[in-house]
């Protein structure tokens, strides 16, 4: 399993490692070289780089022995504020079309293969504001515009329920995978992170259960959570049961992606942050391993079966398999 990070969550506690001064992407990645176990990387673009500096970025990563998995599309306040594939005017959708298709470029340049697009901006904030028929179609007609381009590259639908708009237009996993459908190509899929299920009132095994029925999970941000808000905690530190079953779901499902942890430490040294995210997400596989190959749990209707993984998390040595 790859394990990549939300590189600017390397921004925090920047007095641990360098001198006073603005972090720049360069400084970030050679943090993110110092944590044990990451061996992958999720870029934000145009956030982190241009094509102006592109071959710089590339240099610099392969300087660091990482490699690029995928890049983050980020869409600009300006002139993305009120919409990227669902603005009103044409030639500012063109515009979000054509940034997201410059990111699929980059990727590939970097040796990626996957775009992740979170379109958080789509969306909106009061009754009788737009029309949801027009933006659906827009956005439909962006990703499909988007998939065609770049046929050999994956595109991942990122959702999430609201933030920065009072309301997203695509806000949950059936809402995405809705959007992938009517599209119909091979290479659109959707990104669950876990704290947007939480938001979206989601129980995030089942919403990844409804992508792997469709071979359609492109990708898992993990992080943890209280359901209110994007709190992006480290991993299995408020819900971990609830964590552990999501990766029997990958396992039984056969997931064959990265796993990205989309954290925000504020307090906390950030590379230990990240360290501990792999640390516990390495246990966790290692056991839902053997959970995916037992039969008995997931069947039958029975509330004691999630007492059975609770004692094997606990009590390992009393579990008799």
């Amino acid at each position: 399993m790859l394990f990549a990070t939300r590189l600017n969550s390397l921004r925090s506690r920047p007095e641990l490692a360098f001198p006073p001064g603005a972090l720049q992407t360069a400084d970030l990645l050679q943090r993110a070289a110092r944590i044990q176990g990451l061996n992958s990387l999720s870029l934000n673009f145009p956030e982190h780089f241009t094509p102006a500096t592109l071959r710089e970025t590339r240099d610099t990563i392969e300087a660091l022995g990482l490699g690029v998995d995928s890049l983050n599309v980020r869409y600009p306040a300006e002139p993305f504020g009120d919409g990227g594939f669902t603005h009103p005017d044409a030639g500012t959708r063109q515009a979000a079309i054509d940034l997201t298709c410059q990111a699929l470029d980059a990727c590939a340049a970097l040796g990626g293969n996957h775009v992740i697009v979170w379109p958080g901006f789509d969306g909106f904030d009061y009754p009788f504001q737009d029309s949801y028929e027009r933006m659906f179609d827009h956005t439909v007609e962006g990703f499909a515009r988007v998939a065609s381009h770049a046929p050999d590259m994956r595109v991942g639908l990122e959702y999430k329920p609201w933030e920065p708009r009072k309301y997203s237009l695509i806000g949950n996993m059936g809402e995405a995978l809705l959007v992938v459908q009517e599209v119909g190509a091979d290479n659109l899929g959707v990104v669950l992170d876990y704290c947007h299920a939480q938001m979206a009132n989601e129980h995030a095994p089942k919403a990844a259960a409804l992508a792997l029925r469709h071979d359609k999970l492109f990708g898992v941000h993990l992080n943890d959570g209280y359901g209110r808000q994007d709190d992006g905690l480290m991993v299995g530190t408020a819900s971990l049961v609830t964590t552990l079953e999501l990766l029997v779901l990958l396992e039984r499902g056969g997931y064959p992606g990265t796993i990205y942890f989309d954290t925000f430490p504020v307090r906390e040294d950030p590379v230990r942050e990240c360290e501990w995210n792999i640390r516990v997400t390495q246990r966790l596989l290692s056991l839902a391993r053997e959970l995916a190959g037992d039969d008995r749990l997931g069947t039958g209707h029975d509330g004691f079966n999630v007492t059975q993984v609770i004692e094997r998390l606990l009590f390992p040595e009393r579990v008799h398999v």
